[in-house]
């Protein structure tokens, strides 16, 4: 992944905003909400228990999201494009046939300590998945296997030769293989086997993700991206940032949420820190707007013109503090954001 994508997609999943209330009487935007909710829902069934979760509108990330924040640069354009079809020369998959995609991570802790994730995407979207299977086995050149598990079939395709692939080339990932099964008519599960097969599970009925975690995810419905989970002690056990007040203040977050949404002037984001008490919020807001306030110094040692788009970044972030969360909020115009890309 190229640096400037990869701040694009760092800021897509770090900042996420609440969802606005229903009118009382749908209108007819409200009713494609309402229908994007339902198959968002039906995608979200398909996934395994799972931490954490990612769920992203496809569709409008590359129609609408990307040719606005690269200001409808051609050259970039270009390039995303180009990366899209790379992974389809590689395993047949087109990002381009997706709707919308949810990705379910769960965090291991190893014997020595540290903490692993393991992802599964399922992809959903108007395409038939036994044609693209087929087209990923020809792209395969006969490097991949086959197993049955639940009644599907699971096609494991080897990335030896390069395991830091791109996931439908928009998404940075290190997998030695890659396994692939239809789970209906619609419906992709692509990612590590294990994941593959208890996505296969999950659209049978059995571990799937739970109803807390999918509604983390989906707060707000017209986001084109939406994020939510939970963080276990293991992930934040003896942290050591900046100091030790930092580090219980980070220790101290439980759940997360939020999404990131275009607006006609922008973008907006916001992420939600929910914390274990109202006290350990407050600590924790205190403390995200001292390090706030301390940013200037940091910013102040960067070259220009990072300097101040860096800077507009900062006095732009909103932080508050209601019960137990912690919500940070951003709001940048187009042009802001383009001139992040350009400037990193």
């Amino acid at each position: 992944m190229t640096k400037r994508f990869a701040i694009f997609s760092a800021a897509a999943l770090l900042c996420f905003a609440l969802a606005a209330p229903a009118a009382a009487k749908p209108t007819r935007a409200r009713a494609r909400v309402l229908t994007a909710a339902q198959a968002q829902s039906n995608l979200l069934a398909s996934l395994p228990a799972s931490d954490a979760v990612v769920v992203v509108d496809t569709r409008r990330l590359l129609t609408e999201a990307l040719p606005r924040a690269f200001n409808n640069n051609a050259a970039e354009m270009t390039r995303v494009n180009s990366e899209i079809d790379e992974f389809k020369r590689r395993t047949g998959l087109d990002a381009r046939d997706f709707e919308r995609i949810a990705v379910g991570t769960t965090f291991t802790q190893t014997a020595s300590g540290a903490t692993t994730m393991d992802a599964v995407a399922v992809l959903q979207g108007r395409f038939n998945p036994g044609t693209l299977v087929a087209a990923a086995r020809l792209a395969a050149k006969g490097k991949y296997t086959e197993e049955r598990h639940g009644g599907k079939t699971v096609y494991v395709f080897d990335l030896n030769d390069q395991p830091r692939v791109k996931l439908l080339g928009l998404f940075n990932v290190r997998l030695t293989e890659l396994a692939v099964a239809p789970l209906d008519a619609n419906t992709l599960a692509v990612g590590k086997l294990s994941r593959v097969r208890a996505a296969i599970d999950a659209a049978g009925g059995r571990g799937r993700l739970s109803p807390e975690i999918a509604s983390l995810a989906t707060r707000n419905p017209t986001a084109v991206v939406g994020l939510g989970g939970n963080v276990p002690v293991s992930a934040t056990r003896g942290l050591d940032l900046l100091n030790a007040e930092i580090s219980r203040s980070v220790a101290s977050i439980r759940q997360f949420y939020g999404s990131l949404a275009t607006t006609p002037a922008g973008f907006q984001m916001q992420t939600t820190l929910r914390t274990e008490t109202p006290g350990a919020a407050r600590t924790l807001g205190e403390t995200v707007t001292a390090l706030k306030q301390f940013a200037p110094f940091l910013i102040s040692r960067m070259p220009a013109p990072r300097a101040g788009l860096v800077r507009g970044v900062v006095e732009a972030t909103r932080v508050s503090t209601a019960g137990n969360e912690v919500q940070i909020e951003l709001s940048l115009a187009r042009d802001a954001v383009v001139a992040l890309l350009d400037a990193f």
